[in-house]
């Protein structure tokens, strides 16, 4: 055990094994609230544990009914249970297809006999979590603890992913049969007689499993055969795990098929039958004819569903990439080789399956893609395509600073584009590669969010009013217009038909506490409405997304660095139930990009000028006057001054002027939504009915406001993993942080206003009730990320966060003269490597990457040293 102990703690340390249980415990909690614990397939598990604990097999397939048959997942499966089911179960294609998957009944059946049915979800979710570990374990061994860390959330973080770790079926079992013999594999390290039989032992079990656990020897196939091409040597390290894998794997396969019928009765199973029959019926073909046909709609049918998890669309968009470009690395053969391996047989299955068969093969997919992220971000950068995994080396983590420094010293830094003109000078926050990143990713949230989301909603009615209001048209008019470009719209037919034109013209204009009447987006969208029609209500949430990505980006490079920054923006682009507002019509992304904007005028580092303090003013009232939920922004900044005060023991400190500033402006926009309906006065709310409504009085009514918001809100968030993360995280982190990090307490006050402000308006609205004060929570978790990681082996200084040159006639003030390397566009990380040497370790990055694989073998002292400069990354 204690061994153990200390292998889990040198490959991460304890704060970043809680900080994934954390995210662990998240994302089993979000598939047992969204998803249904059995499907089809576990009413034959469930009836197989029960005959294993001894009951009669007419029995147990009772039993099996009596827990399931009315349960969700099963409400579609019209042929569930045939009449002779209590027979089918153990014979026929059943048992050809279930017989064999001995492990899961097995493991299960104790848990059973404790826990009644649920227990069969016990080993699904220990398979989990093994996986984590096993992928953790071998991320930090190739590339060190910030990429394990990175590895073990990316693995947690898809919904589509987990989900199948809490279903009674093989799959999560499966993750752990391919990320644990995964460690075992000559991936930078010497292996041994021992490692080979324990990888064959591992393929062997995982065929008890499942099937598709033929996917690792292929895998491993995949990398022997590109050693052997490209080191042009046919029997290197892998050829072992090559054929004995698949001796093993493909043995037990072909046993499992031609003896399982024998033992349980029935004609053999014939995939290939099954195969002409189906395609024949839905495609008009057969054979080789039909795989196109088949493969289609696999592809499609499974992209229906997969492009609602945008992590998961993400990660198979990076893991492409590395797969082509890193092509002489054996981990991007083994992730290719695999997911070919179970397309393969998914096709040959001939039904969609919402990538459930790729599930387990995902450890191996997040490994690809944060060995990519590894050569472009690593201190010792290197082009992806010379990368490889095959030669031992020490584990990255216990590489001297020293060795690192000096490899670093050797390589080109990562290329900037660093204009000189003021207004373009932020693109120098960003090595060129980071910003590819952040397009490719914008690019892949509009291309996915264009396709499933209605772009208009009720509160677009008003917007899209006011803004033929605003263009000339009369009352009626504009009223008319708005229904003729909204009727056919979908959400037109969903709950908001006739019931949005019940009051007219009185509901569009009068009604203030109907939608959200302030006149800032409507005024912004009128010249766009007047060249496009209602398609132009889009143009500003468009550029709304757009800018406020820019703002998080170069806000979280100045306080982190390069890395955070990107980090930070993939999070903000990859909330699905955020970003979507950057394609609706509404005001939601204009409030966001004005919050951000605030950021960079608050005293978050020292006091600001009165200028500064204006412009805080002006965007405040843009924002009050955009979306009554920036509210939220007030309570922020008050809550950064309580904590200000405490600190300080004053009243009167930097944060004073904008607390004023910031209640003053609120209270004049809610004094204003009184006497002029135009102006937003859904700051109250409904607030009256907590206290006239209710059968319990006001603790009542209040008790019914939470269950309302939970329920609604929290299953529609609940979809959104990473949402829940960055919400969980800033939950925990910001009352811990709040006196010590100006952004904790701005995220808690924000959060604080947020809730309270739901709770009067009183009506669920998913994430729009907090989505202007997001990106605080954003910015709160990166810091409490950044904190962490700073912590991490091996600690090598790079380039701090990233400044851009001041301009000439606002110079920054600095203790001493100007130093020429102050302004410098692009840093070299040569002084970090040598601040490392002399002890001076200056000041650290939060996210210092780790090395890379270093080249050559040195017999001397077990270190891999660069044998010659590697081109710039």
């Amino acid at each position: 055990m204690k061994t153990i102990t200390r292998r889990l703690t040198a490959a991460l340390p304890v704060r970043g094994w809680l900080l994934l249980a954390l995210l662990y415990v998240l994302a089993v909690a979000l598939a047992l609230i969204t998803n249904p614990q059995f499907g089809p397939d576990s009413r034959i598990y469930l009836a197989w544990t029960y005959w294993y604990l001894g009951h009669p097999q007419a029995e147990a397939a009772q039993l099996s009914y009596n827990y399931m048959w009315d349960n969700a997942g099963l409400k579609d499966c019209w042929s569930c249970w045939p009449d002779d089911y209590h027979e089918k179960f153990f014979t026929g294609q059943y048992a050809a297809v279930v017989g064999p998957r001995v492990l899961l009944p097995f493991l299960s059946a104790p848990f059973v006999a404790l826990m009644g049915p649920m227990g069969m979800l016990v080993v699904p979710i220990v398979g989990y979590a093994l996986a984590v570990v096993a992928t953790v374990l071998l991320a930090s061994r190739l590339w060190g603890q910030r990429w394990a860390l990175l590895a073990g959330t990316v693995l947690l973080l898809p919904v589509y992913v987990s989900r199948w770790s809490v279903v009674a079926h093989t799959e999560g079992p499966a993750f752990a049969l391919l990320a644990l013999p995964l460690l075992l594999l000559p991936l930078a390290k010497r292996v041994t007689r021992k490692h080979l039989i324990a990888y064959v032992v591992l393929v062997g079990i995982g065929m008890l499993n499942r099937q598709f656990a033929i996917a690792l020897p292929a895998a491993v196939g995949f990398a022997w055969l590109l050693v052997a091409v490209r080191d042009r040597k046919f029997r290197n390290v892998w050829l072992p795990f090559a054929f004995w894998g698949s001796f093993v794997g493909f043995g037990i396969l072909l046993a499992q098929m031609l003896i399982t019928p024998m033992i349980f009765g029935g004609e053999e199973l014939s995939l290939t039958g099954q195969f002409n029959a189906l395609s024949q019926q839905y495609f008009q073909s057969q054979g080789l004819g039909a795989f196109p046909d088949v493969t289609w709609n696999i592809i499609t049918s499974d992209l229906l569903r997969v492009r609602y998890d945008l992590v998961l669309m993400a990660l198979l968009v990076i893991v492409t990439v590395a797969v082509v470009w890193r092509f002489r690395s054996e981990i991007s053969a083994m992730a290719a080789g695999a997911f070919l391996a179970v397309s393969a047989i998914n096709i040959v299955e001939f039904w969609p399956a919402s990538f459930r068969y790729h599930a387990p093969i995902v450890p191996l997919l997040v490994l690809a893609g944060v060995a990519l992220l590894a050569d472009l971000w690593g201190p010792v950068r290197q082009r992806p395509s010379r990368s490889t995994e095959t030669a031992p080396r020490p584990p990255a983590y216990r590489l001297p600073a020293k060795a690192v420094a000096a490899a670093a010293a050797t390589i080109r830094p990562a290329r900037r584009w660093s204009p000189t003109r003021r207004g373009l000078r932020w693109i120098g926050v960003l090595p060129l590669h980071g910003w590819t990143v952040i397009a490719s990713l914008l690019a892949l949230t509009f291309a996915e969010l264009s396709e499933r989301t209605w772009h208009y909603g009720p509160s677009s009615i008003y917007h899209l009013a006011w803004t033929y209001r605003i263009l000339g048209y009369s009352p009626a008019d504009a009223t008319a217009q708005t229904y003729v470009d909204l009727r056919n719209m979908p959400f037109f037919g969903s709950g908001c038909g006739g019931s949005c034109w019940e009051y007219g013209d009185y509901w569009i204009y009068q009604h203030a506490t109907s939608a959200d009447p302030n006149l800032v987006y409507p005024l912004l969208s009128a010249p766009f409405v007047g060249l496009m029609g209602s398609g132009g209500l889009l143009v500003v949430p468009v550029i709304g997304l757009l800018v406020a990505t820019v703002m998080l980006t170069v806000f979280a490079a100045r306080r982190w660095g390069a890395a955070a920054a990107t980090l930070t923006a993939v999070g903000f682009l990859l909330t699905d139930r955020i970003a979507v507002a950057g394609l609706a019509g509404t005001a939601d992304m204009l409030a966001i990009a004005l919050a951000i904007g605030c950021l960079f005028t608050l005293p978050l580092d020292g006091p600001r000028s009165r200028r500064a303090l204006a412009t805080f003013g002006v965007l405040l009232l843009l924002a009050l006057a955009s979306r009554s939920t920036s509210i939220a922004l007030v309570g922020a900044v008050g809550m950064a001054w309580l904590c200000a005060s405490v600190s300080a023991r004053t009243l009167r400190n930097r944060w004073w002027p904008y607390a004023g500033v910031a209640g003053l402006a609120a209270g004049g926009i809610v004094l204003l939504g009184q006497v002029n309906t135009i102006v937003d006065a859904r700051y109250l709310g409904r607030a009256r009915e907590v206290i006239s409504e209710g059968t319990g009085g006001v603790v009542g009514s209040i008790a019914d406001r939470i269950h309302d918001m939970t329920s609604v809100d929290g299953t529609y968030i609940a979809a959104d993993a990473l949402l829940c993360a960055v919400l969980l995280v800033t939950v925990i982190a910001a009352p811990l942080r709040t006196f010590r990090d100006p952004l904790a307490a701005l995220a808690l006050g924000g959060g604080v206003v947020s809730v309270l402000l739901g709770l009067l308006v009183g009506v669920p609205s998913g994430a729009r009730q907090f989505s202007t004060v997001y990106p605080l929570f954003l910015l709160t978790s990166v810091g409490v990320v950044a904190s962490l990681v700073g912590r991490l082996r091996p600690r090598m200084p790079d380039e701090g966060p990233a400044t851009e040159p001041p301009p000439p006639e606002e110079p920054r003030a600095i203790a001493g003269p100007v130093a020429e390397p102050e302004i410098q566009e692009a840093p070299e990380p040569v002084p970090a490597g040598v601040a490392v040497a002399s002890g001076d370790s200056g000041p650290p990055d939060p996210f210092p990457d780790t090395p890379h694989a270093l080249a050559d073998d040195d017999p001397r002292t077990a270190l891999h040293l660069p044998a010659r400069p590697a081109a710039g990354g």
